[in-house]
């Protein structure tokens, strides 16, 4: 069987180098490799071309000057390759394992598995200043290799999935409407409406190196908007939205600001009801499948119980809580981890800032986007499949 690597590309000079050479040591030796290059302005072509001339591999380099967006780097690559399976490879994945690939097509035994991903590891040990904090706030990954089972989950990040190619025919090529992200989730959903299943393979892993795009306080603070500006387009299609607690997180502290200056404490309290009831069936699907209505439900009566409780205190203090009990228990939990894993105090103070602005920047995106595409413009037409 062939397996078609596709790794799309961006400046990817500074990781490019190990994703290949963990690709080199495969114990399976059917693959091809190509590379989509999403319009670098770094040394990413000198890099492969002397990749080329110092090993033997089945690699094809394409260049496109413009960017083409994530979906439409990989939907390139799709068009290009012909193996019976495709691994979506990020430029920052580096394959943990010799073994790597075998052991992920082992699960396409079984017929009914679709896609299949490894875990994904991003050690905050082998990361450097804010990078460090990030890795506990939204960076995607385990931080170190964990010992779970080989299990069902309803969401794949595209990053390093190997895909059945009947799924890709009978799903389409990705969605490129959705800017900066969301296309995973759009696919994930058509897979499993589909009737296949997504696993996740513990047994082997990839290391999340980190692209140029998310190694400065900017570049994790543009991360935060791109990751929740399109969340009204999942909306749309689906009825759910994700990053509903950075959502309601800065929704509430406007409403915070605006209980000082506004008289009527007690129509923006009525509202403010009205609209946590209102999000309850929005709870995004759990990872692993939990109940969501569950999910949201409790976390409304937490969120209810702190913030009756500070209402005693200042009553403005009640729109705080009732948005930002969640975000603040997530900034404690995270800071608390990082103290016990790094001992690095420094670390533990940055992440208790920069969660909280984070979200606040995520949760406004979500806002811009349900403004835009909810609306006030609706010329994006999704049909749900």
């Amino acid at each position: 069987m062939l397996v078609s690597i596709i790794i799309p590309t961006s400046n990817g000079e500074k990781t490019l180098p190990e994703v290949l050479n963990s690709i080199l040591i495969q114990d399976y030796k059917n693959l091809e490799i190509i590379i989509i290059d999403n319009g670098s302005k770094d040394n990413t072509e000198k890099i492969i071309e002397k990749f080329l001339i110092e090993n033997d591999l089945n690699l094809k380099y394409f260049k496109y000057e413009n960017k083409l967006g994530h979906a439409g780097a990989i939907n390139e690559g799709i068009k290009k390759a012909s193996g019976d399976f495709v691994l979506i490879l990020h430029d920052d994945m580096k394959l943990g394992e010799k073994n790597w690939i075998s052991s992920m097509l082992k699960v396409f035994e079984r017929k009914e598995v679709g896609v299949s991903s490894s875990l994904l590891v991003t050690s905050p040990f082998k990361l450097n200043g804010i990078n460090k904090a990030f890795s506990y706030i939204y960076i995607l990954g385990w931080h170190k290799i964990v010992n779970i089972p080989e299990q069902e989950v309803l969401f794949t990040g595209l990053n390093n999935d190997i895909i059945r190619r009947e799924v890709i025919e009978k799903i389409g090529m990705f969605d490129n409407t959705y800017p900066y992200s969301m296309h995973d989730i759009d696919f994930s959903e058509k897979v499993r409406r589909l009737g296949y299943k997504i696993i996740l393979n513990p047994k082997v892993h990839v290391e999340h190196l980190l692209s140029s795009y998310q190694r400065s306080l900017k570049s994790h603070l543009i991360k935060a908007w791109q990751y929740g500006f399109p969340s009204t387009l999942i909306l749309k299609r689906y009825k759910y939205l994700p990053n509903l607690d950075n959502f309601l997180f800065f929704i509430f502290i406007i409403f915070f600001f605006m209980s000082f200056f506004i008289n009527k404490f007690d129509i923006l309290l009525y509202i403010s009801i009205a609209i946590t009831l209102l999000t309850l069936p929005l709870e995004q699907p759990n990872f692993y499948g939990k109940n969501k209505l569950k999910n949201r439900g409790k976390k409304l009566i937490i969120s209810y119980i702190l913030s009756s409780l500070f209402y005693l205190l200042n009553k403005n203090a009640f729109f705080l809580f009732l948005g930002g009990s969640v975000i603040f228990y997530r900034t404690l939990k995270s800071s608390i981890e990082s103290l016990k894993e790094l001992k690095d105090i420094k670390t533990s103070l940055q992440i208790i800032i920069f969660y909280l602005i984070w979200s606040f920047i995520n949760g406004l995106a979500v806002f811009a986007g349900i403004f835009k595409f909810l609306i006030a413009y609706d010329k994006v037409k999704l049909s749900a499949q």
